[in-house]
């Protein structure tokens, strides 16, 4: 065979198999929109944010399923609110209430994860250090077992 046969088969070879790497490797990958699961109840625009770990949405105020930030006064309190202001206010926002917790909290407020923008504002406070995992509703949490809480809840 000559040179010029072989350095085409030789190029054809290695796109093919860098395309079934490309392939392989882009469905390996979970962006922070894919993680979101079929069960978002409310959707709508985040219109408040009460502090690190509550938010409104249309007007229906959410707790943070599982998440425990700083209260006002405390070290923490100012970047964890401005943490979810950044990434949620007037931001669209969606709800996936903890069917553990379907009877919401003695104030009202809706127990849920929520995404901003595809973003899972829970995990997304654990991860950057910005809050606890509430380890008192483990028990009856459905997200007890996602990959963000399960250290703590187990």
């Amino acid at each position: 065979m000559n040179k010029k046969k072989y350095l085409v088969i030789f190029s054809i070879v290695i796109v093919t198999i860098l395309a079934v790497v490309v392939l392989f490797v882009s469905n390996l990958y979970t962006g922070p929109a894919e993680e979101q699961d079929n069960n978002i109840e409310l959707e709508g625009i985040v219109n408040h944010v009460v502090d690190g770990d509550t938010l409104d949405i249309n007007n229906v105020r959410v707790r943070l399923a599982l998440v425990d930030t700083p209260e006002r006064g405390q070290d923490g309190y100012n970047e964890a609110k401005d943490f979810v202001k950044n990434l949620c206010l007037n931001k669209k926002g969606q709800v996936d209430i903890d069917d553990g917790q379907r009877r919401g909290d003695r104030y009202g407020r809706e127990i849920a994860v929520v995404y901003c923008d595809g973003i899972n504002i829970n995990k997304a406070l654990v991860e950057n250090n910005l809050a606890k995992i509430y380890i008192r509703y483990c028990d009856v949490s459905e997200f007890a077992k996602e990959k963000w809480a399960i250290k703590d809840c187990s």
